[in-house]
């Protein structure tokens, strides 16, 4: 539909107001996410490929579920009667509580993967051939290409292994760096073998599984997102925005299986929708 093509900014002070608006009474809210939201807009308004107001509504309320987390906040100590308790100086004394806010940046997993078959770190050797050797835990090992593929050196080599695997002597013995892949990013990426593939998908070769934490800059954070959501590749399992959002067809519902099947698909679909209207008022 006409109303939804779109390539162009967004009036920044109405994009503001309107944020406040559809998303302040959330309890999970904090204005400081604001300006990182704007960032991921640019890189947005930026893309040629999206010419789409829906599809930018849904990859902004991705980012807004995806990235909600736990976040470290100084709030004032209470007496009963709800007022400001002092020190004997009377000085207000506070106290640090951790809280599940909004971001809207790349954040890392919460648990960091605790307890998940990609939880222990790998140790990671950069080849001369280009290529790169990955040894788990249990001593198995993988080559992987610049094109991310991974093939297995070690016979019957599987990956990931249980987070209370011991360390064999292989693993310890082994002059790679060691890294761990649990999940980053706007979209959480996880597992070696999908830093890999991911960074390949971007012509970054192998950079992403020898910096996993480059998917924390919101940059790239953003283009891995952009491909999965555009492409069908990676995490997206072969869905793209297109197949929700064109013409007359629009299924902010249904669009969650791009992510995680049909997990808190409405929960998403009903922040899309108030994205979608704080869109549409901040054309410029």
């Amino acid at each position: 539909m006409a109303i939804y093509v779109w390539q162009g900014k967004f009036d920044r002070i109405k994009l503001g107001e309107g944020f406040t608006r559809q998303f302040g009474k959330d309890p999970h809210f904090d204005a400081s996410a604001i300006p990182h939201m704007e960032l991921l807009l640019g890189f947005m308004e930026s893309d040629i490929r999206l010419t789409d107001i829906r599809w930018i509504a849904y990859m902004l309320a991705t980012a807004y579920w995806e990235t909600t987390s736990l976040k470290k906040e100084t709030v004032p100590m209470l007496d009963k009667h709800g007022k400001q308790r002092t020190d004997k100086k009377g000085n207000p004394l506070v106290r640090s509580r951790q809280s599940w806010l909004i971001t809207m940046s790349p954040v890392e997993e919460v648990g960091k993967g605790a307890n998940r078959q990609y939880f222990l770190p790998v140790k990671v050797k950069s080849l001369p051939t280009g290529e790169a050797r990955v040894t788990e835990q249990d001593g198995d090992q993988f080559t992987v290409t610049a094109k991310g593929r991974d093939s297995a050196i070690t016979k019957g080599a599987k990956l990931g292994v249980p987070a209370t695997q011991k360390a064999v002597k292989a693993y310890s013995d082994d002059d790679g760096t060691e890294l761990k892949y649990y999940g980053r990013g706007y979209v959480q990426l996880t597992w070696w073998s999908n830093y890999a593939k991911a960074g390949a998908n971007l012509n970054m070769g192998l950079q992403l599984l020898l910096d996993p934490d480059m998917v924390l800059q919101p940059e790239i954070a953003y283009k891995l997102m952009a491909q999965g959501m555009l492409t069908g590749e990676g995490f997206a399992n072969g869905r793209k925005l297109e197949k929700y959002f064109h013409g007359a067809t629009t299924d902010y519902i249904k669009a969650r299986a791009m992510v995680n099947g049909s997990d808190n698909a409405m929960k998403i679909a009903t922040i899309a929708k108030d994205f979608e209207t704080i869109l549409l008022a901040a054309k410029s």
